[in-house]
């Protein structure tokens, strides 16, 4: 029998690269509430890597995958996670609202410049992943037929 991915897997990855006060607050809240935010971003960024080879077949209650990702699917999977991460952090509702140029009760500093930053941060991510993806589809091309 082979071995089927975790979320952990493809989460721990994705740790690896961002730092978040407010992650390790809620981790040392509520382990299952950490989790849950966490799935919830790998669950959402999966319709992004339509191209994967293999099933990305889940069961939620196990948090598992029904097959057994690659290193390479792994990798893409991690940077759609951080990417969906990152557009949480640049979603929130007062960085939206400073945008706006509504006012509100938030105070930032810098902060349309921050928003723009942000916003660089996830095209750069957006185009690794972009080119993680053609390089992952270049590895099997003899498979498609023309």
């Amino acid at each position: 029998m082979s071995n089927i991915t975790s979320f952990d897997k493809i989460e721990e990855h994705g740790l690896a690269i961002i730092s978040d006060y407010k992650l390790v607050k809620l981790l040392n809240q509520s382990e299952e509430g950490f989790k849950a935010r966490l799935d919830g971003w790998l669950i959402q960024c999966l319709p992004n890597f339509w191209q994967c080879r293999q099933s990305l077949e889940y069961n939620a209650d196990e948090r598992i995958f029904s097959s057994d990702l690659t290193d390479t699917e792994v990798y893409i999977l991690s940077c759609y996670w951080v990417i969906a991460w990152w557009q949480n952090e640049t979603n929130n509702a007062a960085q939206i609202a400073l945008k706006l140029g509504l006012k509100n009760q938030y105070s930032f500093n810098s902060e349309s410049q921050n928003f723009k930053e942000k916003g660089n941060i996830i095209d750069k991510l957006r185009e690794e992943v972009s080119r993680a993806t053609t390089n992952y589809l270049l590895q099997d091309l003899d498979s498609y037929e023309y």
